[in-house]
């Protein structure tokens, strides 16, 4: 490794939140991406990451870090194979900007490297709910067991784009030209490069995912396009059946998104849930101890998990060992994954994630999702429920004319 010229040092970019100073004092988790995104920093094993010449710059500049602002703490750090994460606490108001910080650890690290490393937009992470440092400080900490988990699982946490089941066909039936579900087409989500390099030829219908053609002359060169023809026939069959479907009026078929365990949908009861946000307290209580001894049993629950008497019972049927359909307010990108426990769940096989949405732009910022979208999750939850079970506006508005 040797040293760059200044001007070659990558240019960061931030994109944060508006309103907000970075120079306050708070506790803030920052992530840099390396650029392509390959394994430069190290190779993850099942004990942690095991850092390569580059990572050991990248854990000195960030030692260094402390030595030129002495007013900031840089403490949790995770270097991951691909990325990294660190944990900046500015002890004071105006003692130094988060952006300064992250521009001297970043050209810091390309210094001791010697080559540009760094995608140029980082993110941020502010620490303002109680409670939230500490699970940022879990989220560091475990990251590398989280992609040895996610690496050796594959099957619980592959991106299946164009998920189709039985239950959800019920679903797109009933829901056809109900307002609030955008769904969307993965297949040209995937050809217009949505989630693979602009331009590619050929592409996994299910993941999205490039695929690489062979050379010609290669023998594997007849299997793939044998393979080809198969996707394309099948592609024109589902096409053909969907354009019959909308002449005899019937709906077409959501395209899912799904990440986690699939078999949760053969199940053989599966209880949708709805609390409304209205519903009295000792409700909430009497509702979470049924459906929390229900999930013990052996009973799937549904839900879009919104209102805080729904996370009380999804957070109890899970204490239980129970499993859970959770449908997403937005759609899976690329790079997604579940976050906090719902990670753990998910690959102990107890956790099924679910969305007919479009994936958000990178680096796009969250939408407010208006009442229409939420609505129609729990009407979808409803449809793909066998039974349903909690306490809507309406039910409660006819318990107090009574």
């Amino acid at each position: 490794m040797g040293s760059v010229q200044q001007q070659e040092v990558t240019p960061m970019r931030h994109k944060g939140l508006l309103g907000w100073r970075y120079d306050a004092r708070c506790n803030y988790m920052i992530t840099l991406v390396a650029e392509p995104r390959v394994s430069i920093f190290g190779t993850l094993r099942e004990w942690g990451v095991e850092r390569s010449e580059e990572g050991r710059a990248v854990y000195e500049a960030w030692q260094a870090v402390e030595s030129k602002f002495p007013d900031v703490r840089a403490t949790y750090n995770a270097i991951m194979p691909d990325h990294f994460h660190g944990i900046v606490y500015i002890m004071a108001d105006g003692v130094v900007n988060l952006e300064a910080v992250v521009e001297f650890f970043a050209s810091e690290v390309e210094r001791r490297i010697g080559r540009r490393v760094w995608c140029p937009l980082w993110r941020d992470s502010i620490c303002l709910a109680k409670g939230q440092l500490h699970r940022q400080i879990e989220y560091v900490l475990s990251n590398a067991k989280r992609r040895w988990i996610k690496e050796n699982n594959p099957g619980l946490f592959k991106k299946v784009m164009g998920f189709r089941h039985w239950r959800l066909d019920r679903a797109s039936e009933t829901l056809a030209g109900v307002a609030g579900a955008d769904s969307w087409d993965f297949r040209g989500f995937a050809h217009d490069g949505g989630g693979v390099a602009q331009g590619c030829e050929y592409w996994d219908l299910e993941t999205g995912e490039e695929i690489v053609k062979p050379r010609k002359g290669n023998r594997i060169l007849r299997a793939f396009e044998e393979q080809q023809a198969y996707d394309n026939k099948r592609t024109e069959k589902q096409q053909a059946y969907d354009n019959k479907g909308a002449q005899g009026g019937q709906a077409t078929p959501l395209a899912w998104t799904a990440m986690g365990n699939p078999f949760l949908l053969d199940a053989p009861l599966l209880v949708s849930v709805r609390i409304s946000t209205a519903t009295p307290s000792d409700k909430i209580e009497e509702l979470v101890s049924k459906l929390g001894a229900k999930a013990e049993r052996g009973v799937v629950l549904v839900s879009p998990w919104i209102s805080p008497g729904e996370k009380a019972v999804k957070a109890e049927a899970l204490a239980r060992d129970g499993r859970i359909v959770h449908l997403l307010a937005e759609g899976m990108g690329r790079y997604y994954k579940p976050g906090g426990r719902d990670f753990d769940f998910c690959s102990q096989g107890r956790m099924l994630l679910l969305s007919p949405f479009a994936p958000r732009q990178p680096h796009a910022p969250r939408a407010n999702y208006g009442k229409a979208r939420f609505e129609w999750l729990n009407l979808a939850a409803r449809t793909i429920g066998d039974l349903a079970m909690g306490f809507s506006r309406a039910q409660l508005a006819r318990e107090v004319k009574q």
